[in-house]
């Protein structure tokens, strides 16, 4: 029995999508974990699941699954590639599609060069002071922490690039595996912002939205906000809702999965 896929990529930060929508596909922790690996599998960050909704007013249920099988909460570069991928496979007419997710009811929209806007609501910021302290125990003085819909530390630091974001990581994988928390480190530029992200289930990734809308929401004011990962760009702006995304998502291949 064979399972159909597409692959896409948001600035680098890459997924298989499946059809769960005419049928329900139960698919298992350890498949993930199989066709997830780069050396003998597909190779992905995460596995989107597409199904109908089971919430009144959403077109549809989007999941997301890491590369290690956990479920994550929110992954805005993929539910853009979802969007793209069902505008593509004509699920949906072209326009804006209301998305539901484990955690939050997302809006899509395309817009011009390819382009598509994502309008989120702004994180919660997290104030836990034993959480505060601990981290402030392993040196990590400039952070703050916040959820959309997953949990995010988000380090500023004086440079990114040479840091080896590994390291950082497992110095604090026991207090951020506990609450489930992916690590930013970030770099103010100007109206710019470099950053790069650790990802729980992942590991580094080439590009994460929900973290760069994190550090974007901490900062943003009127103007746009340009966040810049190794994958690609990201611009944010306010509106009355939250704040809007924008950002590519690109088609790699389909293919089928021997299952």
């Amino acid at each position: 029995m064979y399972l159909s896929f597409e692959k896409w990529h948001g600035n680098g930060n890459d997924f298989i999508i499946i059809n769960s929508i005419e049928n329900e596909l139960k698919i298992t922790k350890n498949k993930i974990i199989k066709i997830s690996d780069r050396n003998t599998g597909i190779g992905f960050d995460q596995l989107i699941k597409i199904d109908l909704p089971t919430k009144p007013n959403q077109n549809f249920f989007i999941r997301f699954f890491n590369a290690d099988g956990s479920e994550a909460g929110m992954c805005l570069n993929g539910i853009r590639c979802a969007a793209k991928y069902i505008w593509n496979n004509s699920f949906a007419p072209i326009g804006a599609v209301n998305f539901q997710t484990k955690t939050k009811n997302i809006i899509c929209e395309p817009k011009a060069n390819n382009m598509i806007q994502v309008n989120v609501d702004s994180p919660d910021k997290i104030m836990h002071k034993s959480l505060h302290n601990k981290l402030k125990n392993k040196f990590v003085d400039n952070f703050f922490i916040s959820n959309i819909g997953n949990n995010h530390l988000c380090i500023k630091m004086k440079s990114i690039k040479k840091v080896c974001l590994n390291e950082i990581y497992e110095n604090l994988e026991r207090i951020v595996k506990e609450l489930d928390m992916n690590v930013s480190i970030f770099k103010k530029n100007g109206n710019s912002i470099d950053i790069r992200t650790y990802e729980n289930g992942v590991g580094e990734t080439l590009s994460c939205g929900s973290a760069a809308l994190c550090v974007a929401s901490y900062f943003l004011k009127d103007k746009l906000l340009k966040i810049k990962s190794i994958g690609g760009e990201l611009v944010f702006k306010k509106n009355k809702n939250g704040i809007l995304m924008t950002g590519p998502a690109s088609f790699i291949y389909k293919g089928n999965i021997n299952d």
